[in-house]
């Protein structure tokens, strides 16, 4: 069966999104206005609060996505509540736009606690000192170079006690701990703001031009759609409660067997590492992992993108595997590149192509909204916020960020390269989780470290740049990439406010306020919990301080890598590949695969997406753009039901197996 095109489905789907056959017309809008009100901002930083702390306690795994668990399972939480006061107590229910508004301050500052950016970040400030040796050589390497306003020093006995806990007669000392975390929000918040500027200036030209599926969007506010009664449309049809129970059926059975270990486990939803499926020597393995989150919102995906990326990854897994067989590498003497890394290289290149074609299409938009952020005000119809204020933003946000930069120890030339690649990391991120809605699509090459550092080399780099780059590489700077949700959040957050977006205009400044309260709560909670139970008892980690550890040889310069052509060659390969695959989808309406999947290769959920396109593909062939919508709401079940049997599970985790814990979700 070859990939279905279905350009003709994704406009009637975004003409309107819950698209059911048993609505045949649009629900009565609240009574009450819909507006941005304080008593939803309120409860938004209220429930950021109390996510950030039951995450960092009980739940940390479920941070680890776009759109992660931890984001939907209070939304969720809300839209049942709130039913409920539509039915009892009506004047206190809350409207659309109020829910939005909690749901964009949880997407935005409710993914950083735990392994999310919080446990990282705590571990990350005290740690140069505390883990230095004479076998690592941190102290006389990097701990010179290192800013000593982002870390602290454990020489200290009040900072010492972050590990080893506080005794009775003490406190937690805070004021300690602001001047790092301040001095790191800068370059992170830098770095949001300037992403948030960037959504406005391209948002019009995703949303209205190129017309992207959002999905990530559209399962949120279709949950919002209600009848006359108040409650939710969805909730009323049989075909959602058929998804859920399949989702939720087999999470509640492998909770009984916490309790009666004589019951078989389903396993279905285990980690992608128990699903592998070894292909040979030498050969990357697949997973037969079922996702019914990721499942349920690539359903929404066009056809071609879910055709594209399991068949690209299929070939790319047997390239792999043929390359590492034969031993073939790539690279000057002394500094070879093998098979993972070439594709790395291959992918990263690819990313560069898509992000500049994506530039290039939108110029004539650009252009306008120079022309309206140059002109009278009046005219300027950008959104939430003027072009104006977008472009002045951005430019300022930029040059904050290479001022913090340079101040950590880049250099000119350093600084205008990470800067290069973050902005290809980000900007890629957005839109393509925009176009597929794939809650893990991950950029090869990061934020750029690795890229940099195999193309360009060391040789030209002074050890305060490489330590630079290497620590905003890591976790403390935003988090991984996997896990960095605001860049996705805020395109998704004007999808869903629609085209009254204008009339929201403070939505902006509460999502920021989202993001700095959830940075403040995820690191307070985390030094908090060190303090009192200690730090070296789990809760604090050593990834970041052994990356630098690692990069010891390079920093001192007794290991050197110097500009290679070759890699260069393979990079632009990549380029050229995505390149190529983006002129025959322009000129032959027919060609079946998409440049995505070069540029965001993928073989955790392989299986899954592959499922997804059968699916999908077989519904639309079969019966047609009608039977498509007709089944939406099975997947919208079967995640509603997911995240409802991981909520309990991980309230029964927290009740009666606090030490221990049962993976339910995660990679």
């Amino acid at each position: 069966m070859g990939p279905a095109s279905d350009p003709e489905l994704l406009q009637t789907h975004q003409d309107n999104p819950l698209a059911l056959a048993e609505i045949d017309s649009p629900p009565q809008p609240d009574p009450a206005p819909e507006s941005i009100t304080i008593r939803s901002v309120l409860l938004g930083l209220i429930t950021v609060f109390a996510s950030t702390v039951y995450m960092d306690h009980h739940a940390g795994n479920l941070v680890k996505a776009y759109l992660p668990v931890s984001v939907l399972i209070p939304f969720l939480n809300w839209i049942v509540l709130n039913t409920a006061l539509k039915l009892f107590v009506p004047r206190f229910a809350l409207n659309r736009v109020e829910l939005l508004t909690i749901l964009a301050m949880v997407w935005v500052g409710g993914n950083l606690p735990a392994v999310g950016w919080g446990s990282y970040a705590v571990s990350l400030v005290p740690s140069p000192h505390f883990y230095a040796s004479p076998e690592n050589r941190l102290a006389e390497v990097v701990i010179p170079h290192l800013p000593e306003w982002l870390f602290l020093n454990t020489s200290d006995p009040r900072v010492y006690s972050v590990y080893a806990g506080l005794s009775p007669d003490e406190s937690v000392p805070w004021a300690l701990w602001v001047r790092p975390f301040f001095w790191w929000l800068v370059g992170g918040l830098a770095t949001v703001f300037a992403t948030l500027f960037g959504t406005v200036i391209f948002f019009k030209q995703w949303d209205e031009q190129e017309r992207l599926a959002f999905p990530m969007s559209t399962f949120p506010v279709d949950l919002l759609e209600t009848d006359d009664g108040g409650i939710p449309s969805l909730f009323k049809n049989k075909l959602f409660w058929v998804g859920f129970a399949i989702t939720a059926g087999i999470i509640f059975w492998n909770i009984l067997g916490y309790f009666a270990i004589s019951l078989p486990r389903i396993t279905i939803f285990d980690q992608y590492r128990t699903k592998e499926l070894a292909l040979g020597r030498d050969f990357p393995p697949l997973f037969l992992r079922i996702q019914p989150l990721l499942m349920g919102l690539a359903y929404l995906c066009p056809t071609d993108i879910l055709f594209s990326i399991w068949v690209y990854n299929i070939f790319n897994t047997f390239k792999i595997g043929i390359l590492n067989r034969t031993g073939f590498t790539v690279g000057i003497e002394g500094q070879p590149a093998e098979a993972g890394t070439l594709a790395s290289l291959e992918s990263s290149g690819a990313l560069f192509m898509l992000v500049a074609w994506s530039v290039w299409v939108s110029r004539r938009h650009l252009r306008e909204t120079v022309v309206q952020a140059l002109g009278p005000r009046e005219k300027d119809d950008g959104v939430p916020i003027s072009y104006r204020t977008a472009w002045a933003g951005w430019i300022m946000s930029i040059l904050i960020l290479a001022g913090w930069m340079n101040a950590i120890g880049m250099s000119v030339y350093t600084v205008i390269l990470q800067l290069i690649f973050l902005f290809a990391c980000y900007f890629g991120i957005s839109k393509y989780a925009a176009a597929t809605g794939f809650t893990f699509i991950t950029p090869a090459g990061g934020k750029g470290f690795g890229i940099i550092r195999m193309i360009g080399g060391t040789a030209n780099m002074t050890p305060s740049s490489q330590i630079a780059l290497r620590l905003l590489a890591g976790n403390m700077y935003l988090g991984a990439t996997v896990r960095t949700a605001f860049v996705v959040a805020f395109p998704h957050i004007f999808k869903m406010l629609g085209q009254k977006l204008w009339q929201y205009r403070n939505i902006w400044a509460v999502m920021i306020l989202a993001y700095v309260f959830g940075y403040a709560t995820a690191a307070g909670s985390r030094i908090h919990q060190s303090y009192m139970d200690g730090g070296l008892n789990g809760l604090l980690n050593t990834n970041d301080m052994r990356s630098l550890a690692s990069n010891v040889p390079f920093i001192e310069g007794t290991k050197t890598w110097v500009f290679d052509h070759q890699k260069l060659g393979v990079w632009l390969f990549g380029a050229g590949e995505a390149g190529i695959l983006t002129f025959l989808r322009s000129r032959f309406t027919w060609w079946p695969i998409h440049p995505v999947a070069v540029a965001f290769p993928e073989r955790r959920y392989l299986f899954a997406i592959f499922l997804v396109w059968v699916i999908k593909a077989s519904v639309l062939r079969f019966g047609g753009v009608s039977l498509y919508r007709r089944s939406i709401p099975v997947w919208y079940g079967a995640i509603f039901g997911y995240l409802l049997g991981i909520a309990v599970s991980s309230v029964v985790d927290a009740i009666w197996f606090p030490d221990e814990g049962h993976f339910v979700h995660g990679f």
